[in-house]
Formats: structure tokens, C-alpha cells, sequence
């Protein structure tokens, strides 16, 4: 008897699985129909009735978990969150009229707002919530993952992977584009892959060519991508799901970088925590100091401001002004450009940085603060704070003075100095640009991709060897040179195995920037060879400036720069090993021989 009801038991969450997974992808293709294409009033209502039988199913299916479930208390207790949706389900359901008033009260109140927009927004909410629910089910099911063996890069890269197919779909709707405007899907494709990437390299302006819906598409994208698909999962998964296993801990302490897995759940709430409320304050900040005479729109003005404040955290580069930050009455305005770069830093800093600075803002660390950087503040961080100066000090000296004539329109010295910070600060990461990258000359070019190349700091939103990867190979070379066989650094000395992740790091970035510039001269013949270099460079490492070149590549070399900034966010030694099975390391030990170097 006890068999048998453990078999129906099983046989119930079977049923119950494949009904949710026909909910699930029957609210993907209503979501998409109704948010990207033109449907008619009938059309509308039909959804709406098979929508209803959906919801129906989903609470039934809940019902009759919980009904022959052995534990009720503890069911109720871990799927406390399918229960509150199945509630809400049932009202809406048994209430129906409810919803009805409250959408015919929208119609009498805002005009502009027809019977099949408000029922389409109605829809859309419907199916979105049946969608975040099954996504936050699923998130139960993470240790399954784990079953597959594979390499956690490979698992990334994969999650990325999926986002930016699904971005590219919608990104590609008619709804998506303005009237009489088309995207290709190679098109979307490369402006989903930007966005999720942080990049910012486009082939159609975000601002002429998208809809506001197709840049709600592209801001959702950039904040999935600059967060971490697997950062989102992991942290609903410890929040719904009642915690992580030890194999997504270990999964994730990869993935943050991280020592010690007991860290990896408060390092996954703080990063949440700390995006939300710095983009907040960013964008307050560039609401106040952004507002200008064209932007009388004051829905218009709350979201450029949240978008560029995404944006600029996540150092994605994207804008919803037709010429960026080279606008009028932007480019001249030192407060706004000030908060974009104070986005642009925090966001390149890291996250793990930022949970140490943070420390700072304590009364008694704030008392003592010499003591504090000098005693608590990693090593790690102090490189990573180090090197960012250091890189944008000498790089806006160097661009300041080798290229001065380009900034005479701006006027006086002050105005130069400070648009040489901002494209130094920009070309880490961001990829913002407040003068046209195709007016520099070839030596400041070539500093541009030095410092795109270098990029941000581990366990950030921005990409590159990262600053950290840059001063361990340089500071053993001056190590080196000084005859010193061990690396000190701040009275510390560094682990041997650092230096090797450094090492290969830069040897995976440099293979993949050969073959990716080798194929785009091959690809692009009647581009200049500067401007091809700078372009895949800008690419890996997921910066977004160019030259004037994105629009008009071949789908060629839109695909070869697709590539390029796929491998670039996932990571270059991490893309690599995405192709290999996990192995443990032989216990036998060849006889060892010394090879000549140099």
C-alpha cells in the first residue's frame, strides 16, 4: 500500500511538471503576441479565455500537490510562493468582474488608452506572472544542473547564452521597432547580445530606431547581464527555494570568485542590495542634473534617467539620447557626465571591492580610516583601487596632452582635462563616448585600446583582463627585474598560482583577439585595419566605443563581433574551459625537466 502510494505520489508531480510546462510555453507565445505584434479586439478576448483555463490548471494542479502530499505543513512552508500566486489565481477567477471594473475605470480615466491596449496590458501581466512563477519553480531544481557534469563555465556561459537568444526574439517583434523601421534577426541578435554582454556597440541607434517597449527589452537585458543570469537564479533559489545545496554554493564560489562558500549567499543578497541602491541614487542624481529644455516629457525624463543609470552601473555603454553623451546640453554638462562616470567607476570596481568599501561608511572605520585600508582592506581591493587610478590618471594626462585640438570646441582647459577623465573612465568599461572616437588620432587610439584591453576589476559588470590579471603580470616583470623570485605586495606575498590565472588569462584574451581580428580582415576588406583592431578590442572586452564602424560591418563581422563579446563577458579563460568536463588530477608524477625560456 505504501509503495503504491509513493508511485501515485510520483506519478501526480509528473502530470503536474508536463501541465505546468504546457502553461509555461503557451504564456512564452501569448507574452510574445501580445507585447510585439498588432492583434485585433477578438483575438485579445480568445487569449484571455485560454489564459483563464491556464490559471485553472495551475491552481488545480497546486491543489492536488498539496491535497496528497504526506506533509502538509512542510509543503506549505517551502512552496509558500506557488501557493500565494494559486490564491491570487482563484480571485481572479472568481472575481472577474473585479478586474473588469478596474480596467474600464483605466479606460474612462486615460484617453489615449484603447479597449484592446488596456486588455493587452491586462494579458501581459497575466502571462508574466505565470512566467516569473515557473522561472522561481524551476530555480528548485538548480542541484539538477549539477548532475550534468559540467564545467561551472560552461553552465554561465550557457545561461547567457539562452538570455540573449530570448532577447533577440523579442528585440526582433514589430512592436519593437519604430513605424517603418525592421530588425533584421542577425540585427537583434548582435543588439541583444550588446545588452546582455554590457557592451554597447550598436548597428541601429537605441533612441531613432527602438520603441519604447524595444528599450524597456534593452534596459531589461543590460541589468540581467550586468547582475549575472546565474547571480539572479541563485539568489530566488535562496530565497524561494529555502536555501542553496553545497553543489550550488561551490557553483557560485566560482563563479563570485570567492574563498569561502559559507560567503556566497551573503555576497549574492549584498550584490542585489547594492545595485538597487546605488542605481537608485544614480538615477535621482541624473534626474535632477539631467533634465533639459527638449525633455519636456516628465515620464520621458524618470526613464532616460533610470536607463542611464543602469546602464551606467552595469557599463553597458547603450542610451536613449540619439547621440549619447555627445547631446546637446549634455555634453556640457559637467554634473550629469560627473554621476555617469561615479556609475561607471562603482560598477567596474566589483562587487566584493564594494562590500569592503562599504565598511568605510561605519563610524568607526570612518574615525580610523588609515587604520582601516591599512589593516582590513584585502590585498585584492587595494590592487584593484590602485590600478583604477592609477589607469585613469595616466590615461587622461596622456589623452590631454597628445590630443588637445580635438577639444577646442568645448572651450577652456578645464573642459579638455575633463573630457580626457571621461573618455579615459568610459574606455575601461562603459563605452560612453563625449567626443566622436573616429576624430582621434592614432597614438590616442592606441591608448584607448590599451586601456579597453586592460578593463575592469574581477567579479564587476565590466570586462577585459581586468585591472587585477594587468598588475600581477606587470609587477612580476618589475620583480623580475629587481631579482626578486617572490611577489611582495602591500607586506603580503602572493600565492605562485596567482600569477599562473594571470598568465593564462592573457594568453586566452590574446588568442581570441588574433583569431577575431585576423577573421574580421578577412571578413571586412574595405575597413581600415585600425579601426577593425579597435572595434574587437572594444568587443572582448565588452567596452562598446567605436569607431563610426558598427553600423556598416558585414553580417560577417557582426557575427564574428557577436562572438567576440560573448566570449568577452563570460571570460576568456572561462570560455575555454566551458569545452572541458571537470577532472581530477592524476596522483602519478612525470620526472621533471627544465626547458629554456626566452
Amino acid at each position: 500500500m505504501k509503495r503504491f502510494f509513493f508511485a501515485l505520489i510520483k506519478h501526480i508531480n509528473l502530470f503536474s511538471e508536463i501541465i505546468l510546462g504546457m502553461i509555461f510555453i503557451y504564456s512564452v507565445i501569448v507574452l510574445i503576441a501580445t507585447v510585439g505584434f498588432y492583434l485585433d479586439q477578438n483575438t485579445i478576448f480568445l487569449l484571455i479565455k485560454i489564459t483563464n483555463l491556464s490559471l485553472l490548471l495551475f491552481v488545480l494542479q497546486e491543489l492536488v500537490r498539496i491535497f496528497f502530499d504526506k506533509n502538509k505543513k512542510k509543503y506549505i512552508l517551502e512552496r509558500w510562493f506557488e501557493l500565494a500566486i494559486s490564491i491570487l489565481f482563484l480571485l481572479i477567477l472568481i472575481f472577474p468582474s473585479f478586474i473588469i471594473n478596474i480596467i474600464n475605470e483605466l479606460e474612462n480615466n486615460i484617453g489615449n488608452l484603447s479597449v484592446v491596449k488596456i486588455y493587452s496590458i491586462y494579458l501581459t501581466f497575466i502571462d508574466l506572472l505565470l512566467i516569473i512563477t515557473f522561472f522561481l519553480k524551476s530555480t528548485r531544481y538548480i542541484d539538477a544542473i549539477m548532475k550534468l557534469n559540467l564545467h561551472p563555465s560552461a553552465i554561465f556561459a550557457l545561461s547567457f547564452a539562452l538570455i540573449i537568444f530570448t532577447g533577440s526574439i523579442f528585440l526582433s517583434l514589430p512592436k519593437a521597432t519604430v513605424d517603418g523601421e525592421t530588425t533584421s534577426f542577425i540585427d537583434a541578435l548582435f543588439t541583444s547580445t550588446s545588452a546582455v554582454c554590457v557592451t554597447g556597440l550598436v548597428v541601429h541607434n537605441t533612441a531613432t530606431h527602438f520603441t519604447f517597449f524595444g528599450q524597456v527589452i534593452i534596459l531589461l537585458l543590460i541589468q540581467i547581464g550586468g547582475l549575472g543570469v546565474m547571480t539572479l537564479t541563485t539568489f530566488f533559489a535562496t530565497i524561494i527555494a529555502g536555501g542553496l545545496s553545497v553543489k550550488a554554493r561551490f557553483l557560485m564560489k566560482e563563479y563570485l570568485s570567492q574563498l569561502n562558500v559559507e560567503t556566497v549567499s551573503k555576497l549574492l543578497l549584498k550584490i542585489l542590495q547594492y545595485t538597487f541602491i546605488i542605481e537608485t541614487i544614480g538615477a535621482i542624481f541624473l534626474f535632477i542634473f539631467g533634465k533639459s529644455n527638449k525633455d519636456k516629457d516628465f515620464l520621458s525624463h524618470i526613464f532616460n534617467s533610470i536607463f542611464h543609470s543602469v546602464s551606467a552601473f552595469c557599463n553597458a555603454g547603450f542610451s536613449t539620447y540619439k547621440n549619447g553623451m555627445m547631446q546637446n546640453l549634455i555634453q556640457n554638462n559637467y554634473w550629469y557626465l560627473s554621476g555617469i562616470m561615479g556609475l561607471i567607476v562603482l560598477g567596474g570596481l566589483g562587487f566584493v571591492v564594494l562590500v569592503e568599501l562599504s565598511q568605510l561608511l561605519k563610524f568607526k572605520n570612518l574615525f580610523n580610516l588609515k587604520f582601516y585600508i591599512k589593516s582590513k582592506l584585502s590585498v585584492s581591493a587595494k590592487i584593484v583601487l590602485l590600478t583604477t587610478f592609477a589607469l585613469n590618471i595616466i590615461g587622461s594626462i596622456l589623452i590631454f596632452i597628445i590630443s588637445p585640438n580635438i577639444f577646442q570646441s568645448l572651450g577652456t582647459t578645464f573642459n579638455t582635462f575633463f573630457h580626457s577623465m571621461f573618455t579615459t573612465i568610459s574606455a575601461k568599461t562603459a563605452g560612453y563616448n563625449s567626443v566622436p572616437m573616429e576624430l582621434y588620432s592614432f597614438p590616442i587610439a592606441f591608448v584607448i585600446i590599451f586601456l579597453m584591453w586592460v578593463g575592469a576589476s574581477p567579479g564587476s559588470t565590466g570586462g577585459g583582463i581586468k585591472t587585477t590579471t594587468f598588475f600581477l603580470a606587470f609587477y612580476s616583470l618589475l620583480s623580475q627585474i629587481r631579482g626578486k623570485e617572490r611577489m611582495e605586495v602591500f607586506k603580503k606575498e602572493l600565492q605562485p598560482n596567482n600569477l599562473t590565472s594571470a598568465y593564462l588569462v592573457i594568453i586566452a584574451n590574446l588568442l581570441s583577439l588574433s583569431i577575431g581580428i585576423f577573421l574580421l580582415l578577412l571578413f571586412e576588406t574595405d575597413k581600415q585595419p585600425l579601426d577593425l583592431v579597435f572595434e574587437a578590442v572594444s568587443a572582448a572586452s565588452t567596452v562598446g566605443l567605436s569607431r563610426n564602424l558598427t553600423p556598416f560591418l558585414s553580417e560577417g563581422g557582426k557575427l564574428i563581433i557577436i562572438l567576440l563579446m560573448f566570449i568577452g563577458r563570460v571570460g576568456f579563460l572561462n570560455f575555454y574551459l566551458a569545452f572541458y568536463k571537470p577532472s581530477k588530477e592524476p596522483e602519478y608524477h612525470y620526472t621533471k625537466e627544465t626547458i629554456s625560456v626566452g
